[in-house]
């Protein structure tokens, strides 16, 4: 495989990748297997994984806090295995201790949005969107993080998407200090508000018949412009793992819900219906679309999936 990362970028030497590709191999391919992953995935240890690795600890190199790495991407499109296999690379590479945090985990309970979709729209009611995340606690966890101290623990929330509530605190994940990676991942992770020109037109019937007056696009936007964006000004860089077009939402996003029908047989507000999936999708669609052209322009590093799924390009924006 051709590296992917570009030669003029490379902070460590081919001697060196070689040498940890060595030390990280058996580990890495332990992980993908974990993951329930293929190794086809294997080879981008080297091209890619040990390079990104290599160039996040340089950018921790000139901080002297925490770093805030975001990672967006639609939904499918392979954010929590990136931000997994980097963060054991970091670990075991680099000798740095990360944290994972998703943008799902703090979604809001299905009450709480059950009350918006009664007082602001009925949209509200389908997580996913601004708007339908606690920020206020994302704000928080991610000061907490910065502020963690050795011997200090911190307890992360989990969402339970097949229940579609929070877990209890006693099923939280434990991050412990001090963290140098925190990397927050999420479909939405450091999006920008859209113009109120962009938001007239629809983008699909499910704005057409169900938002015909524009409300709940124009309430999303402006938490685009003031909660989210304090949170997302949180972000030291931003990654964005750019899809080939909004119609592999569909498809990739179709193989995680079996994935979780498969592992929650018992569970009710999984979407195995197409029907269904193709409706929940349209509440993303908008800023899907807006992301893929205005998230190039500003992300730290865009990284370009083809139709199979696998990285194709991968370009490094200058300061």
């Amino acid at each position: 495989m051709q590296p992917l990362w570009p030669k003029d970028d490379l902070s460590l030497t081919r001697k060196s990748i070689d040498k940890l590709h060595e030390t990280l191999s058996t580990s890495f391919q332990q992980r993908l297997q974990a993951l329930g992953i293929d190794n086809g995935l294997l080879p981008y240890l080297k091209s890619f994984y040990i390079p990104f690795a290599a160039w996040i600890n340089e950018k921790k190199s000139q901080s002297q806090h925490t770093l805030v790495l975001g990672i967006n991407g639609a939904q499918g499109s392979g954010k929590s295995t990136l931000s997994q296999l980097v963060a054991d690379v970091l670990e075991q590479g680099f000798g740095l201790t990360t944290a994972i945090l998703s943008i799902d985990d703090i979604y809001k309970t299905r009450q709480q949005r059950q009350q918006m979709s009664v007082d602001l729209h009925p949209l509200f009611k389908t997580r996913g969107v601004p708007g339908t995340h606690n920020t206020s606690l994302g704000i928080e966890l991610i000061k907490q993080t910065i502020a963690l101290k050795k011997g200090e623990q911190l307890l992360y929330p989990v969402f339970d998407k097949g229940n579609d509530e929070p877990l209890p605190k006693s099923n939280w994940k434990t991050c412990n200090g001090p963290v140098d990676i925190l990397i927050f991942e999420g479909w939405c992770v450091g999006a920008q508000a859209q113009t109120k020109n962009a938001l007239i037109q629809d983008v699909n019937s499910l704005e057409q018949h169900e938002d015909p007056h524009g409300i709940w696009r124009h309430l999303v936007n402006e938490h685009l412009k003031s909660d989210y964006k304090t949170l997302f000004d949180m972000l030291d860089c931003l990654i964005f793992l750019q899809i080939p077009n909004v119609d592999c939402v569909l498809k990739w996003r179709g193989l995680q819900e079996q994935k979780l029908a498969n592992k929650h047989q018992h569970e009710q507000h999984l979407m195995t219906a197409e029907k269904t999936l193709k409706r929940f999708i349209a509440h993303y669609e908008r800023l899907t679309r807006f992301q893929l052209d205005d998230l190039p322009t500003c992300a730290d590093i865009t990284i370009q999936l083809g139709e199979d799924h696998q990285m194709k390009q991968l370009s490094i924006r200058r300061p």
